[in-house]
């Protein structure tokens, strides 16, 4: 395999990774909120520390989804360029 061929893998992986973790809390919150039965006037002190936790891991994933694609996809842009002239 060439250098390239074993980055894009890894990157693949990584990307696939934070892509599980994503799903896996957005599963976790929806699965919180909907099956667990909460006092209509207030949520609980834990459960409200536990969606913090859970949103600030969503977003770090998706702020290093973003980053992780958006490197890639200006490195192709900028290839490709390179390649028409």
């Amino acid at each position: 395999m060439t250098t390239e061929e074993i980055e894009v893998r890894v990157w693949a992986i990584i990307v696939l990774t934070l892509c599980g973790i994503l799903a896996m809390s957005v599963l976790a919150i929806l699965g919180a909120v909907t099956f667990v039965e909460q006092d209509m006037t207030a949520i609980a002190p834990i459960d409200e520390a536990f969606l913090a936790i859970l949103k600030d891991i969503m977003l770090l994933c998706i702020g290093a989804i973003g980053g992780i694609v958006g490197r890639k996809g200006a490195y192709a842009a900028v290839n490709a360029m390179k390649e028409d002239k």
